[in-house]
């Protein structure tokens, strides 16, 4: 059996919002990961007064950097942070010609 050491749990308002996740997983995810459905829960918005349910979800994954990528990306909504670009090359010596037009 698997290992799976990270987890978070997330509410979606429908079916529709847990499949987006599945399929932002599918496409981003590298290592294993697992959906468990906790089940159904009625909540009431303290915006409006009005009752709901929604759907509460177990995501588990076996990698720290996965569990990370979903939470930051995913989750919070945050850019992926892209490869920190590599620092400015040492500038070149300038030559005969170079300090002579400069």
């Amino acid at each position: 059996m698997s290992s799976y050491s990270f987890e978070t749990t997330m509410k979606f308002k429908n079916r529709g919002d847990m499949e987006k996740a599945e399929d932002w997983i599918n496409a981003n995810i590298k290592g294993l990961w697992a959906l468990e459905f906790l089940g159904m829960q009625e909540e009431m918005s303290v915006d409006t007064g009005m009752r709901s349910n929604v759907l509460k979800v177990l995501f588990k994954f076996g990698r720290k950097e996965d569990f990370e990528r979903f939470r930051n990306e995913y989750v919070l909504g945050k850019p992926s942070s892209a490869p920190k670009a590599a620092g400015k090359a040492p500038e070149k010596p300038k030559g005969f010609f170079a300090r002579l037009f400069s």
